[in-house]
């Protein structure tokens, strides 16, 4: 039984919000909507929030995701162009991302996909320029503005991801393993800050173009890069935290070419203002 607690004239009275509840996501966010912090959201597909659709999760809210879901590929959340996500945690009561499969000592990472969020700023090939997020069908990202506000996120944690998206017959899958967080073309009016990506299968955050500004975020035994910026990222990261294990790549991977093109315009101009990284050796 959840409660709320209520204080009137001095005393604190309990209200029964009725049995939490897992709550089976199993299709796309079409209207705006609150994930609240007594339920469990099960996320059962690749599910897409819709340009005008602001997705709100409460503090201390948990989502779990489906390694194989309905449609047969791994799970993630996709917050299309022009939609919001506003998932404010907080230092006693983060938001969690997890896996609905068992983790064990050997068993910890791709287990799900993980976090997309696509904007509208610019990436490389100049303003106006888009492209498709990999391994998503039809999935946009990019466009005129570097000041768009693609939402809010602080005391995240995003755990266990990086499955392959669109796997293939090819025993070592189509290549298309999610990051923990991709932010795709997101702009700087966008908040990431405390966020915390933990055991994905490839890298913890990866920032394709756009200008979106990180601060206080760790990525924690990752399998391939730490932070990932390409595609002409011209965001700032502070106060950044990485731990590489051996099965860890680098704690960062800063490109400008896009598609063979060493000249692609604008060239990715990350900055990045005090980090600590440490690697296995």
């Amino acid at each position: 039984m959840a409660w709320r607690e209520c204080q009137v004239a001095g005393l604190i009275l309990l209200f029964s919000l009725g049995n939490a509840a897992t709550i089976q996501i199993n299709s796309d966010i079409t209207t705006s909507t609150t994930w609240l912090s007594e339920n469990t959201y099960n996320l059962n597909d690749q599910i897409k929030v819709q340009s005008g659709v602001t997705l709100t999760i409460q503090a201390g809210t948990t989502i779990r995701g489906a390694k194989t879901g309905n449609s047969g590929l791994a799970s993630a959340l996709i917050f299309l162009r022009g939609s919001r996500i506003d998932a404010q945690g907080t230092k006693t009561a983060p938001i969690t991302f997890t896996t609905q499969e068992t983790v064990t000592a050997t068993n910890v990472r791709g287990l799900w996909g993980g976090v997309i969020i696509c904007g509208n700023a610019v990436i490389a090939g100049g303003p106006g320029s888009t492209n498709l997020v990999e391994g998503l069908d039809g999935v946009q990202y990019g466009g005129l503005n570097n000041a768009d506000n693609s939402g809010t996120m602080r005391y995240v944690r995003i755990w266990h991801g990086g499955a392959d998206v669109a796997p293939s017959s090819n025993s070592e899958g189509s290549g298309n393993e999610i990051n923990g967080l991709t932010l795709a073309g997101v702009g700087s009016a966008t908040t990431i800050e405390y966020v915390e990506v933990a055991y994905n299968l490839d890298d913890g955050f990866e920032m394709f173009g756009g200008a979106v500004n990180l601060r206080y975020c760790s990525s924690i035994f990752n399998g391939d890069d730490a932070f990932d910026t390409d595609e002409g990222y011209q965001g700032k990261m502070q106060f950044m935290f990485a731990l590489v294990d051996e099965n860890g790549h680098h704690a960062t991977e800063m490109d400008s070419m896009t598609g063979g093109d060493l000249n692609s315009q604008p060239r990715s101009f990350p900055q990045l203002y005090g980090a600590t990284f440490i690697s296995a050796g």
